[in-house]
């Protein structure tokens, strides 16, 4: 009887032995479990607004919808497009972290008719303190049936880049009733703006280019009190800086692939988005 019991107590002992050996043994096996959200390059990547405008004004980044009012979605240059109109605009409730960017990228395919009187807003990132936003471009009314070029101006912080054939920047050619790509950046690490059509860099004189404060180069960017996003329209036209005036008028052609980057982007990868359409 001692002998049984003798031999089913080791026994046990033996079986708790190698149960324990195993799970010891899975535990080094196992590695440590790190889940990273597959999003999370995606939300903390440099471009941090693409708007595809494929039948929807959602975000694609950030999943967020915005509030679109007179427009409509038309063949683009990929998929649908935007289509403005003398209402049109999509207001974007939250800048995100646009509002914070030291340096930027801004690129986007474009088709238009020519207007009269004022000037349309394409797009506006909103300046809640003062009269003009942060960040936003403009394009004035052509009513010559003989000249096909556009007056564009372009703005980010306070700095004007205005193409408009008096102060050594031509008028950006044959921009009507057809598709274009532009693109514009600035680099914080060289204080250097750069402007791109259809894939390729603007010969801009130094003077744009080379960005500076007080003889100073330029260095990082500062946005300030950057509120809300808008498509097509001016800030006064949601309610920012007050009522908006005759001359502020909204966007009516075409816009696609709409994308905002918190980085300057190099002359390749501006060329890359111009090739693959994106």
């Amino acid at each position: 009887m001692k002998n049984i019991l003798s031999k089913a107590i080791m026994g046990g002992l033996f079986i708790v032995l190698i149960a324990a050996s195993f799970s010891a043994c899975q535990k080094m096996d196992r590695p440590p479990m790190n889940i990273i959200p597959d999003d999370t390059a995606r939300l903390n990547g440099p471009l941090q607004l693409f708007l595809s405008f494929e039948d929807s004004p959602i975000d694609s980044i950030h999943d967020a919808k915005g509030n679109a009012k007179g427009i409509s979605y038309v063949e683009g240059i990929k998929g649908k497009a935007y289509k403005g109109s003398t209402t049109g605009q999509i207001q974007y409730a939250n800048a995100g972290k646009l509002a914070e960017m030291t340096s930027f990228t801004v690129a986007f395919w474009m088709n238009t008719e020519k207007h009269t009187g004022g000037g349309q807003s394409l797009f506006m990132m909103p300046n809640t303190s003062d009269f003009w936003g942060n960040l936003f471009v403009i394009i004035e009314g052509n009513d010559n049936p003989a000249d096909n070029s556009m007056l564009f101006k372009f703005n980010f912080a306070g700095n004007w880049v205005e193409f408009n054939g008096n102060n050594g920047l031509n008028r950006l050619p044959d921009m009507y009733g057809k598709w274009h790509h532009l693109a514009f950046s600035y680099d914080e690490n060289t204080s250097k703006f750069a402007g791109y059509m259809d894939g390729e860099k603007m010969d801009l004189p130094a003077a744009v280019t080379d960005r500076k404060k007080d003889g100073e180069p330029l260095g990082k960017l500062s946005f300030k009190d950057a509120s809300q996003f808008v498509i097509g329209a001016y800030q006064q036209h949601i309610g920012i800086q007050g009522d908006s005036q005759d001359w502020m008028l909204h966007y009516t052609g075409m816009l696609d692939q709409f994308r905002v980057y918190t980085k300057a982007l190099s002359d390749d990868e501006v060329k890359a988005l111009f090739t693959n359409k994106e």
